[in-house]
């Protein structure tokens, strides 16, 4: 079933699920490519600012998920229109990470 995002005014524990669930993928990507990110910083030559919006990108990239064909607009690191799936229900979301 995919819930429209107006029904989560109402929902703040599914809400809460839907931040909860967003935050672990992002979090399991950066510990995945944890190790590589050390050789990054190791090696580049760029600003540390700039090493981290690579990193990021490339992680979740690698992680892999749902997508969405929409443009997102914004001067964040990362920015995926993707699909959110949950056992009992699935939501459109626009994910936004900044590094």
């Amino acid at each position: 079933m995919l819930i429209r995002p107006q029904e989560l005014q109402q929902d703040l524990n599914r809400l809460e699920e839907i931040e909860k669930a967003s935050l672990r993928l992002i979090v399991q990507a950066l510990v995945n490519y944890r190790d590589d990110a050390q050789d990054v910083f190791r090696h580049e030559k760029d600003l540390v600012a700039d090493i981290g919006e690579d990193i990021t990108r490339e992680a979740l990239d690698k992680i892999g998920m749902s997508r969405i064909d929409q443009r997102l607009f914004g001067k964040v690191d990362y920015k995926r229109a993707r699909y959110l799936f949950h056992p009992e229900y699935a939501i459109k979301q626009a994910l936004f990470v900044d590094s």
